[in-house]
Formats: structure tokens, C-alpha cells, sequence
């Protein structure tokens, strides 16, 4: 009996070790087989990447010419050129211009007419770049003569003056991103009256620039009845400018409207704070970082108009990216209306059969106006452009639809002086400034 059991017994240890050593073998299976698809997957993900590179343009690139005062006064108009880089950068990502990358060439005008037209020349003749972006006001109209004999696209992100409003090659070889100072100039108006303002002084330096601000201002004021009562006109490089602000103060203006250079503002404000006068100032696009640097902390309260685009999602996310790219907090002057400029010359040829001068002047009207489906960056109007559809770039500054002069209504933001650094404070849109540009315009006629 016992010696039964005792078989009984090793029979049933035998059963369960078998089971045992079955169940191991199957685990070990399950493991084998599991550690086979985890190689698969790892040699897959490099093919997969592979496949999910869109096709890097090659082949002669696509040159357009930035023409900025890289040197002198202005040179913080350059603070825009980042923003340039960022559109190249995503067009070429997105597979180029025709499978074709972008190159940007620089050239220097020094704030200076003579120097804007040798910038010009070498782009175009030398370097035989398609369009220009760029210059500023001050220059813009020395090197138009270059465009219209090159047949050369001339697109300023930066250049207000009024003196383009109706140019005769407004909207054949020029075209700005930027609103005219029109625009600017009423804005200026609006926020002074906006302050409570009953009286104004005008305040601004001899240079072309400032002339067409105050060629702005000074019939705005008048259709709104705000009077003037004091105005200066000082030349820059002086020593001192107590004299000029001794005068626009004598009847004790609430606003002084005004336009100057950095190192012009620095030594005004100086003497303003030194001389303990009162009054509000409201700045031009002048009023930029540079400015707010060099004249803090005299100029602490300053507020500024300037070229700037509506808050929202899309915008944040743009600024983020070209943060990103400069490694610097915040976005400069213009950089918007550069960004834009870029995009437009890119779809243009994008649009076209062809990558020529040519092909630019005849289809940038057709990417950028309706009745084109709304596209805001180069990658979503290049797709739609290689399914034959129509487009509407939608720009980052505002809508970039150009009248029959190649002129765009952009928005306007309002910033001020604090910390020796830029704050904003408020947004203009054509709902606040409209009326006074409609008034503006009709005393021009």
C-alpha cells in the first residue's frame, strides 16, 4: 500500500514538472517572439523616417535681395531680417521654390541714397537676384528707377512714406507690406484724442520720413479739430535742442506728436527731463527697441504707433518660432511686414510656370488677393498652387490685399516706454483709424 502511493506520488511530480517546463518553453516562445518584433520595429523607424522627409530642394537657387541699412542711423530697421530668414527657412523646408531652395543677399544702404542705388545695382547686376525687399522711405525712391529698368519686383517691408501713395510704379514694380503713414499718422492722432487731448505741438526732425508723418498729422489734427499749437522742425546732429522745446511748450500742449532718430531722442528727452516740462509724447515707428534703450530713462511714459499685428493663436505661435530661430525674447520692428514680404515673392513664382523677374510681377497680385482660398504661410498656398487652385495669402501683418498703387492696409499697435524696453499696451485697427484716414485723404484731393 505504501509503496503504491509512493509511485502514485512520483508519478504526480513527474506530471507537474512536465507541465512546468512546458509552460517555461511556451513563456521563453512569447518572449523570443516579442523581442523579434521589437527589432523589427527598431529597424523600421529609420525607413519610416526616411520615407517621411519631404524632398530637400536642390539644384541653381532662387536669389532675392534684401536692401536695409545694415550701417548708419537706421540700422535698427535690420531687426526685421530675422523674420526673412524664418519664411526662407519654411519654404525650403516645404521643398523650395520649384524644388529649387531660397538664397537671401544682403546689401547695405546706409541710410544714404547714393549708397541705396550701389546696393542695388550690385543685387540686380551682379548678383542677379529676382526682387528686393526693401529699402526704407528714405531711399525706397532712388532705387525705383533700378527696378522699373531691370523689371525687378522693389518690396518694402518698412517704408511708410506718403510719397508712395500713388506712385506711378505703385503696383507695377512696387509694392510695400507695410501700411503707408497715412495710415500711421492717423493712428498717432486718434491716440492722442483718445488721451483726452485738447491741444498738440508738433515735433520732428528734417529728414523725408518725418516729413511724411507730419504731412499726415497735421491735416488729421485739422479734421478732427485738435489744434496745433506749437511746431518744430530740428536738424539732426545738433548739440542741443532746449531752445526748439523751450518754444513748442510756451502754450502748453497735452500732446507733443512727434518723430526723431535714437540718438536725437536721447538728448531731447535729456533736456526735456532736466528742464522739468510737462506734456504726453506719441512717437512714430521710430519709437523703437534701440530708442527705448538709448533715451531710458528720460523717456519713461513715451508711447509709440507703430506697424504691428493682432494677438491671437497664429501670431504667437509665429513669434515663437522666430524666437526660436534668433534665440532672442520678443519681435522687432517690421519683422511681420518681412515676413510677409518673403511669402509673397515665394508663392508668386510658385504660382508661375517659370522662375524669372517676370513671373513675380505677374502673379504677385494672384497669391495675395481674393477670391483664392486663405492661405497663411508658403507650405499650405505651394500645395494648393500644385493642385491648380487659386490662393489668398493671408500675411502675418494683416491681409496684404494691394490697391492698384501695391499699397496694404496693416494693423498698428501701440507700445510704450518702460524699463528702457518696449511694453504694449493696445492694438489700432482700420475700426478706430478709418474715419480719420478717410478725411485725411479727401483734403489731399
Amino acid at each position: 500500500m505504501l509503496r503504491k502511493e509512493v509511485v502514485q506520488m512520483g508519478k504526480s511530480y513527474e506530471s507537474r514538472r512536465r507541465s512546468n517546463f512546458t509552460k517555461e518553453v511556451n513563456l521563453m516562445k512569447v518572449k523570443i517572439i516579442l523581442i523579434t518584433l521589437v527589432l523589427l520595429i527598431l529597424m523600421m523607424i529609420p525607413l519610416s523616417n526616411v520615407y517621411a522627409q519631404k524632398v530637400k530642394p536642390k539644384g541653381e537657387p532662387v536669389k532675392i535681395g534684401v536692401l536695409l541699412p545694415y550701417t548708419g542711423p537706421l540700422t535698427w530697421v535690420t531687426g526685421c531680417v530675422p523674420a526673412v530668414d524664418l519664411a526662407i527657412k519654411e519654404i525650403n523646408e516645404a521643398g523650395g521654390v520649384h524644388g529649387r531652395p531660397v538664397l537671401k543677399v544682403e546689401a547695405d544702404t546706409e541710410g544714404k541714397a547714393d549708397a541705396a542705388v550701389a546696393g542695388a545695382r550690385k543685387l540686380l547686376d551682379v548678383d542677379k537676384v529676382l526682387a528686393i525687399i526693401g529699402p526704407t522711405s528714405v531711399t525706397i525712391r532712388s532705387v525705383i528707377p533700378l527696378g522699373v529698368e531691370r523689371k525687378a519686383l522693389i518690396i518694402s517691408p518698412t517704408a511708410g512714406t506718403t510719397a508712395l501713395d500713388k506712385d506711378p510704379q505703385g503696383g507695377k514694380i512696387v509694392y510695400r507690406t507695410v501700411s503707408s503713414d497715412t495710415v500711421m499718422g492717423s493712428g498717432m492722432v486718434y491716440k492722442a484724442i483718445e488721451l483726452g487731448a485738447k491741444k498738440v505741438a508738433l515735433f520732428f526732425e528734417d529728414t523725408e520720413s518725418a516729413a511724411s508723418i507730419k504731412g499726415v498729422v497735421k491735416p488729421a489734427c485739422q479734421a478732427k479739430g485738435l489744434p496745433i499749437v506749437g511746431e518744430v522742425v530740428i536738424t539732426p546732429g545738433a548739440p542741443s535742442y532746449r531752445s526748439e522745446l523751450l518754444r513748442i511748450t510756451k502754450d502748453k500742449p497735452d500732446v507733443i506728436v512727434y518723430e526723431l532718430s535714437p540718438p536725437e531722442g536721447a538728448i531731447v528727452f535729456k533736456e526735456w527731463t532736466e528742464l522739468g516740462l510737462k506734456g504726453q509724447w506719441i512717437g512714430s515707428d521710430f519709437v523703437n527697441d534701440k530708442f527705448a534703450e538709448v533715451t531710458w530713462p528720460a523717456s519713461k511714459g513715451v508711447i509709440g504707433v507703430n506697424p504691428g499685428a493682432l494677438i491671437s493663436p497664429r501670431y504667437e505661435a509665429w513669434a515663437k518660432d522666430l524666437q526660436a530661430l534668433t534665440g532672442k525674447p520678443g519681435v522687432l520692428q517690421f519683422a511681420e511686414n518681412a515676413y510677409d514680404a518673403m511669402n509673397i515673392i515665394a508663392l508668386a513664382l510658385e504660382a508661375s510656370k517659370e522662375v524669372s523677374r517676370k513671373a513675380i510681377l505677374e502673379n504677385i497680385r494672384k497669391v495675395s488677393s481674393p477670391p483664392g482660398e486663405k492661405v497663411t504661410n508658403f507650405a499650405e498656398g505651394a500645395k494648393l498652387l500644385r493642385q491648380g487652385k487659386d490662393i489668398d495669402y493671408d500675411g502675418v501683418a494683416g491681409s496684404q490685399d494691394f490697391d492698384e498703387y501695391g499699397n496694404a492696409i496693416t494693423f498698428l499697435k501701440v507700445v510704450l516706454i518702460e524699463g528702457g524696453k518696449l511694453k504694449r499696451i493696445g492694438t489700432l485697427t482700420d475700426k478706430e483709424v478709418g474715419s480719420i484716414v478717410s478725411e485725411v485723404l479727401k483734403m489731399r484731393k
